[in-house]
């Protein structure tokens, strides 16, 4: 395989069109590492900074796109306009551009690399998020917006492909491509000649689907049918063309969203039907206005549906001030000791077998034996770790203890892959690579049952990379089996 350093642009093998892989090709001082998505102006790469030894997010025009929106100069105009205004952002909830460049027939942005995936992808996987963490979504994003269009920038394509949630579900708003830089009015929209529609249909406001002056009402418009759809499941108008949903949009009410999810606030389902009301005036004047509402919903209890709302929803309502899930662990604690106390009155439950206490061994070796009578046991594997931290048999523990949180009926995933990154960070800090890898091993089985995200990605190419600098064979010879059989089966190249 040819050296990155050594890669060229090729007319013929590396043009920055549909279809060709990029993986591999060095621009400037951005090793492409693969390709992370395509869309209908650019391809986005993952890449390394080779000077800050970093992972960035690098966007490439393509070139065989140019007819379809009018030709080069059009389409250089809009990516440059995508640099110029995310360019002069910075906030914590939008994708930061870091620069941009041109190299033989590339041009290209680099960014902000988000490890984690779009909105649209989150909903497809974990299905609509419940009533806190959407609220604090709507937050993030509102913020972004309004500090976009205090400096005069409509962003004119809100839409859950184009807001990042981070692995910590963090929201962030990026694909600036379509922005519009204080301009007076937008072009009319031409919603059937391929190509030309400045925004996507499903989410467009209706002053934008008729051209007019559009400015932060028309971007809360598209993130109140986001907000909608992230709740919902599903959009407000999920017409079958762009012309249909158009008209929706432009004459159509939505189904109210307290129809679709029973549990929400109906303060809330109110805040995003005022988002998405058809004329600017009826909507929220400022994203300061949207995040004083959104702020008072923050004590505001969920709804309890079915036929069990009665006396506890009257309460809820009438305390406001106390945190929903305090009053429901109240009740619950109510209902249970009610419960057990009728129990206890029908027939006396036997006591449950008291767990055998694990007893400190002498040397760290007569201890992980113990461990290994019981190795489905976590306690066993902590003991090792916690009465001979030091020694090797705890590293060895701290492996099979990994592998018994994911070994239960319902595996405690989160905690096995901390397990096996705090054994990462250790062969790193003490530059043990045979360490590391079994540690990266270690965090790529705890996540194997998820879907291929950015992020395992990022650490399978990882693994890859390390393997190159120490032998594997070697490195797993005394992890347990599970590990090795995972590397080789799953992990290695092929």
């Amino acid at each position: 395989m040819t050296s990155p350093e050594n890669t060229e642009p090729s007319s013929q093998q590396n043009t920055p069109s549909a279809g060709n892989d990029l993986s591999n090709l060095k621009l400037g001082e951005f090793l492409l590492l693969r390709r992370l998505g395509s869309g209908g102006m650019a391809e986005v790469y993952l890449a390394e900074q080779l000077s800050l030894n970093r992972h960035v997010a690098v966007k490439i025009l393509k070139n065989d796109a140019t007819a379809a929106v009018g030709g080069s100069s059009v389409l250089l105009k809009r990516f440059e306009q995508e640099a110029k205004a995310a360019g002069g952002l910075s906030h914590p909830n939008i994708v930061q551009i870091i620069t941009t460049g041109r190299e033989g027939d590339f041009s290209y942005i680099v960014q902000e690399y988000v490890a984690g995936q779009n909105l649209s992808q989150w909903i497809r996987k974990h299905g609509p998020p419940d009533y806190l963490l959407g609220l604090r979504w709507m937050q993030q994003i509102s913020a972004a917006l309004g500090m976009a269009a205090d400096s005069g920038i409509v962003h004119r394509d809100v839409k859950p492909e184009n807001i990042m949630i981070t692995r910590s579900n963090v929201a962030k708003v990026t694909d600036f491509g379509l922005a519009q830089l204080n301009q007076p009015a937008a072009p009319r929209m031409n919603l059937t000649q391929a190509g030309t529609t400045m925004g996507t249909p499903w989410y467009m406001s209706p002053e934008q689907i008729q051209g007019e002056k559009l400015d932060f009402r028309s971007d809360q418009y598209s993130l109140g049918i986001t907000c909608y759809q992230m709740f919902a499941g599903q959009p407000p108008f999920p017409g079958k063309n762009a012309v249909a949903v158009a008209v929706q949009h432009l004459k159509e009410e939505p189904l109210p969203l307290s129809s679709m999810r029973e549990d929400l606030p109906k303060d809330l389902c109110d805040v995003i039907h005022r988002m998405i009301r058809k004329k600017p005036q009826d909507r929220f004047q400022s994203a300061a206005e949207i995040d004083g509402a959104l702020q008072r919903l923050k004590n505001v209890p969920v709804n309890i549906p079915g036929r069990s709302r009665g006396w506890l929803q009257t309460m809820l309502n009438r305390l406001p001030e106390v945190r929903n899930a305090g009053l429901i662990t109240l009740a619950l604690l109510f209902t249970s000791f009610a419960v057990g106390r009728r129990w206890e009155r029908l027939e006396k439950l036997p006591a449950a077998a008291p767990v055998a206490e694990i007893t400190k061994q002498d040397s760290a070796l007569r201890q992980y034996a113990v461990a290994m009578l019981q190795p489905d046991r976590v306690a066993a594997w902590e003991a090792v770790v916690n009465h001979f931290p030091e020694s090797k048999e705890a590293d060895l523990a701290r492996l099979r203890m990994g592998l018994a949180l994911m070994s239960g009926i319902v595996p405690d995933e989160e905690r096995a892959y901390q397990v096996f990154t705090a054994i990462r960070n250790k062969g790193e800090s003490a530059s043990s690579k045979d360490l590391a890898l079994v540690g990266m091993i270690g965090q790529a089985y705890a996540r194997r049952n998820h879907e291929r995200t950015d992020e395992l990605e990022v650490l399978t190419s990882d693994i890859r990379r390390m393997a190159v600098d120490v032998v594997p064979q070697i490195a797993l010879d005394q992890a347990p089996d599970e590990l090795r059989r995972y590397y080789f089966e799953a992990l290695s190249e092929r």
